[in-house]
């Protein structure tokens, strides 16, 4: 004789506020994503406008960060193909500085916005779209992970159907008559 046990309805859940910070986190993942879809975009769009011209770098700009860190912003003077003299401040510092004052630099810019010119360095091209994009896959990764497990773990299944519903058991034994 088989005997089963179903314990009644003491499923385990889960907190419920954890699959909300896991879908906060999930949502979070997706805005950073989105915004990164964005500036990627954008950073596109602004080379296939861009003119290059030769800079020079005239300056270091520092300024405190967060954490009370000096970092270093290049500030560029170049001349755009109509001859003005224009000058802009780099978009990303960095510590220690990643360019010496002088140093020439090749400079991007929008004939018709020359003063929104950049640097065509990598660094100074694609780094927020990199840094929106690798924060919104580690966010929406833990916000997904933890909602997906969330649900395998609530998953109810049905008692079993030799189990009486009025009675939930705790315990069954099998006992044989003496005969």
């Amino acid at each position: 004789m088989k005997v089963e046990v179903y314990r009644g309805a003491g499923w385990t859940r889960g907190n419920k506020s954890s699959g909300v910070a896991f879908g906060v986190f999930f949502a979070a993942g997706l805005a950073l994503l989105a915004g990164s879809g964005y500036s990627f975009l954008h950073t596109r769009a602004a080379i296939a406008r861009a003119v290059p011209a030769d800079g020079t770098v005239v300056d270091l700009i520092a300024s405190r960060d967060s954490d009370g860190d000096t970092m270093y912003y290049p500030r560029v003077r170049f001349r755009t193909g109509a001859g003005d003299l224009e000058e802009f401040t780099g978009g990303v510092g960095s510590k220690p500085a990643a360019f010496d004052v002088g140093e020439g630099v090749r400079v991007l810019y929008d004939p018709e916005r020359p003063g929104d010119a950049r640097i065509d360095t990598f660094f100074q091209l694609w780094f927020l779209p990199l840094l929106l994009g690798g924060m919104g896959i580690v966010f929406a990764g833990i916000g997904g992970a933890g909602i997906g497990a969330g649900r395998s773990s609530r998953a109810p299944s049905a008692p079993p159907a030799t189990t009486p519903a009025a009675v939930p058991l705790t315990r069954a034994v099998e006992r044989r008559s003496r005969d």
